[in-house]
């Protein structure tokens, strides 16, 4: 049964961003892995995506994700690296096209939030997955994740006309254990909505994420 908490926030239409840069590597020879690990996309690649899934692996470090994929067991669409490895701080991981369909979770899974509730839920969603460090099991992810997570996210919100949630798979998946994630940074980073503990003072100030929004005209300008 899908269950639904913090974990999770919608992407409000009024403020989905114009651009939103990101830095991206193709994982080298990559190609040879998602042919076989993701599935032919059964909705419109662009106004067919719905969602954003976040998966938060507890012991799984991005050389153990390819080697999934290259099993064809599962694959995500991108990977952030984790603080044990050389990419931590740099660049997140390409690891399948975007109009292919990710196999990050079972077909038979629902979410009331998306897809009205239908299952085939790869088919309508995008899959990023947060990697573990190998020397740090069992940690929640570091800031630089948190904040190249918003970025993707971001990123993706400007180019995906109806993407509306953000989601972790433990709100998806009952069998899968809760988040470490700070969702509360998380969505402070992506539509500015400050963490409850944020002093009052520096929540009123507009999160750095949200500073590509261009300013109104001005009134002269308006006029003419």
């Amino acid at each position: 049964m899908s269950r639904v908490s913090v974990r999770q926030f919608p992407l409000p239409a009024p403020q989905r961003p114009l651009t939103a840069p990101l830095t991206v590597e193709p994982y080298p020879g990559i190609r040879a892995v998602w042919e076989r690990s993701t599935l032919r996309q059964a909705e419109d690649p662009v106004f067919g995506v719905e969602a954003v899934v976040v998966h938060c692996a507890r012991v799984t470090g991005t050389d153990a994700a390819l080697a999934l994929m290259q099993a064809g067991r599962a694959s995500w669409h991108w990977i952030i690296p984790a603080a044990g490895e050389a990419q931590h701080g740099r660049f997140i991981w390409a690891v399948a096209p975007e109009g292919r369909a990710a196999r990050h979770l079972p077909a038979r899974l629902t979410h009331p939030a998306i897809a009205a509730g239908r299952p085939r839920l790869n088919h309508v969603t995008l899959a990023v997955l947060l990697a573990a460090d190998a020397d740090g099991a069992d940690r929640a992810p570091t800031a630089w994740q948190t904040l190249a997570l918003a970025q993707l996210i971001r990123h993706l919100w400007a180019r995906y006309p109806l993407l509306g949630q953000v989601v972790c798979r433990s709100e998806i998946d009952a069998e899968c254990p809760a988040s470490l994630l700070d969702w509360d940074r998380l969505r402070h980073l992506v539509v500015g909505v400050p963490p409850a503990d944020l002093p009052p003072l520096v929540a009123r100030a507009t999160p750095l994420a949200l500073l590509d929004r261009p300013a109104p005209a001005e009134a002269a300008l308006r006029t003419m």
